[in-house]
């Protein structure tokens, strides 16, 4: 397995800071759209409290064992007040394209 070529991809397409700066436009949307879910989940919200960090990378295949639905996800993890908050994925196809992403909160 070449774990090299998954980190270039990465470093090539910016794969890091563009998933750090989809999760902030997520994460600002959902402060917006679902304030009081927000409050409750964050009290005090104060921005510098937020702590986040690539947990993984992967290649995930999809349509085993065809292979024909391939992306690399990466899961930025949340940690607010020292204590984990959630999780935020996001899906890239194999040309670096944004094809989903998620924010699960705890």
């Amino acid at each position: 397995m070449d774990i090299q070529s998954l980190k270039n991809f990465v470093f090539v397409n910016n794969l890091e800071e563009r998933s750090i700066k989809s999760f902030w436009n997520y994460f600002n949307n959902f402060r917006k759209e679902h304030e009081e879910e927000f409050k409750a989940t964050f009290p005090d919200f104060n921005e510098s409290d937020l702590k986040l960090s690539v947990d993984s990378v992967a290649l995930r295949i999809t349509n085993w064992p065809e292979e024909g639905y391939n992306h690399v996800v990466i899961t930025v993890e949340l940690h607010y007040k020292d204590m984990y908050a959630g999780r935020y994925s996001i899906v890239f196809s194999l040309t670096g394209e944004v094809e989903d992403d998620h924010l699960a909160l705890f």
